[in-house]
């Protein structure tokens, strides 16, 4: 092959090839990844405002230990992930909890019922050597936020149980269909947060009123 009409095209592939490295070089970096955090259920002004229990009462605060908070499982991933219809989940574009959402769920719960109930001590899962008064379960199945309608649909079943046979004393399910303030992650995790409150306070009454 005559090599004066190989030169063109060699060099037209040399011109292509740079042209695709000065347009890769040019290209937009890609934008970080959004790291989502669950907003508190109790603000800081609002846990200082707290009544504190006096060191000095003739009876000790009874004992409420927290078993378990549960949380589909479907949304126990670093994703996340909402429903986009009946049959289909899908996830936020590169948003990522910032922590194991089950986590953020169980503390932010915590928080909000220590609040509703000043007069009694909480501890979760394990209370050591104490003998709590009434322990509590909570599953949230299903805790679907809702894209086409910007809703959060939930539902709690609540279990209280007590005494030295930890016999169950109540149950009792609660549904939930809240709206978001927007179409953003950050309002999806608000409103996660808000569920967390109303059923803290739903709660509340509850174990007050439980008879071991």
């Amino acid at each position: 092959m005559n090599t004066s009409n190989r030169r063109p095209w060699t060099r037209r592939l040399q011109v292509a090839a740079c042209a695709a490295l000065l347009a890769g070089c040019a290209a937009a970096p890609s934008a970080p990844p959004v790291l989502l955090n669950l907003p508190p259920a109790v603000t800081t002004g609002a846990a200082l405002a707290e009544p504190a229990v006096s060191a000095s009462a003739s009876a000790a605060p009874q004992l409420l230990a927290i078993r378990r908070i549960g949380i589909p499982e479907y949304l126990v991933a670093r994703r996340v992930r909402y429903r986009a219809d009946t049959s289909t989940l899908a996830e936020w574009p590169n948003t990522f909890w910032a922590e194991r959402i089950e986590i953020g769920v169980s503390r932010e719960f915590v928080s909000a019922l220590r609040q509703q109930l000043p007069d009694w001590a909480v501890c979760e899962s394990n209370c050591g050597d104490l003998q709590p008064a009434v322990a509590l379960q909570v599953e949230m199945v299903p805790m679907d936020f809702v894209r086409s309608t910007l809703r959060l649909q939930a539902r709690a079943r609540i279990t209280l149980s007590g005494g030295a046979s930890s016999r169950v004393l109540s149950t009792e399910e609660r549904v939930y269909d809240l709206p978001a303030a927007g179409d953003s992650p950050q309002s999806h995790a608000q409103a996660m947060t808000e569920l967390i409150r109303q059923i803290a306070q739903a709660v509340a009454p509850l174990v007050q009123n439980a008879r071991p």
